[in-house]
């Protein structure tokens, strides 16, 4: 029996890095997927002539994946032309489902489309209004409320306001929370004999890491001694950068703040081991992956008491109005002092697993599968390998090479 095969359109995103959150939750869900095998073909489509090394194992696997290396267009005319180069690509390679990793669904698809949409940050800051006012971007919009056949969106916030946002029918958004990787059991870290209080050092307004510092302030003006360790190094500029440093120095802050830069996974998973206190002090998020990733190091966290933090946060920390430098210090002080909310984070994280990722986003493409009219396949074994019931669904038929 022909498995339908799915395309993922990694071909945006591949350039980047696994410190960017939707590079890695492409690389977490194309592993997820392997290690659930559903009854499922996949071609991955990438930028670049090989796979990224984070996958590059899944390949092995000749009878279920593939890579296709697909190089971007440059110049004059590239986006339309890559949207006419999907008409044929798609027929070249028999899909007969296209998941967009990325914002990006051809026009006039000849096979469902699913995409994941992340946040609706450009719509909600006015600091995007020129990206929004651009071409490239109004077609995506048009072409996805026209084309996509459902979304996937990474966490309710997302959800809403996608719909709000776009006017696209909540009844054909699923949201799928991201998971990463079993991690191993929490060791923590000797604390050390000063608290250290950890942050992402990213200076783009809605990250509001301004009012992290005014909170570390007054939290140092009641006597409380402790390190502020921000680690990264994202939407900086000079400016900004100017900026931060006046707001330290205005604070009193230089002899406490320690700035890493750059760091690899290892060395961030030992701060978050290591750490008192994780704090994310942004606004707003589609998801909010260093929540996650400290959580499931066992960090107590303190984060922002809507968007989608407090949907992955739950109970396990601190949610607070990070708009407050009042409410900042008083999580902070609490948080220094109650080292067993770690492990209730640790817990809470593991909901989040890469495992349950793969296997919703499945159910999804079950679902898009369906809407095809062209004939009807039934999996022997429903959508994952071993599964009891039986999952009904729809693919196109084969079309052929050009």
């Amino acid at each position: 029996m022909k498995l339908p095969r799915v395309a993922l359109d990694f071909r945006w995103l591949d350039a980047l890095c696994l410190c960017n959150g939707q590079h890695r939750y492409a690389v977490d869900l194309i592993r997820g997927l392997h290690e659930v095998r559903p009854e499922l073909q996949f071609v991955v489509l990438g930028s670049r002539p090989l796979a990224v090394p984070e996958i590059a194992d899944v390949f092995s696997d000749f009878d279920r994946w593939q890579y296709q290396s697909v190089p971007r267009f440059i110049g004059t005319g590239a986006l339309y032309r890559e949207h006419a180069r999907y008409q044929w690509l798609l027929r070249r390679l028999k899909i007969d489902l296209l998941h967009a990793l990325h914002s990006f669904v051809p026009v006039f698809p000849p096979v469902p489309v699913v995409e994941t949409v992340y946040d609706m940050m450009l719509e909600l800051f006015p600091e995007y209004r020129q990206i929004v006012r651009s071409r490239d971007y109004r077609l995506h919009r048009w072409a996805f409320r026209k084309f996509a056949a459902r979304a996937i969106a990474i966490s309710n916030t997302t959800a809403s306001d996608l719909e709000r946002q776009w006017g696209f029918p909540r009844e054909r958004t699923d949201v799928v929370y991201l998971g990463g990787e079993p991690s191993s059991p929490v060791k923590k870290s000797i604390a050390e004999e000063v608290p250290m209080i950890l942050a992402p050092y990213n200076l783009e307004p809605r990250k509001n890491l301004r009012s992290l510092l005014q909170g570390a302030a007054k939290l140092k003006g009641t006597g409380c001694k402790f390190r502020l360790v921000l680690f990264g190094r994202a939407a900086v500029n000079e400016d900004r950068e100017r900026q931060f440093g006046a707001t330290i120095a205005q604070l009193g802050l230089e002899s406490c703040t320690e700035l890493t830069g750059r760091i690899a996974d290892r060395g961030l998973l030992k701060l978050y081991r290591t750490a008192s206190v994780f704090v994310f002090p942004s606004v707003y998020e589609g998801f909010g992956l260093p929540v996650l990733e400290a959580m499931s190091a066992g960090a107590c966290v303190v984060a922002h008491n809507e968007s989608a933090m407090a949907e992955v946060l739950g109970d396990a920390g601190w949610l607070v109005d990070m708009r407050s430098a009042d409410a900042i210090s008083g999580a902070l002080a609490a948080a220094m002092h109650c080292p067993a909310m770690g492990e209730r984070a640790a817990v809470r994280a593991r909901q989040f697993s890469r495992e349950r990722m793969a296997k919703e986003t499945v159910v999804v493409y079950g679902k898009a599968l369906a809407l095809c009219p062209i004939r009807e396949l039934r999996y022997s074994e429903g959508l994952y390998g071993g599964a009891r019931n039986r999952l009904p669904g729809r693919v196109v038929e084969d079309l052929g090479s050009d």
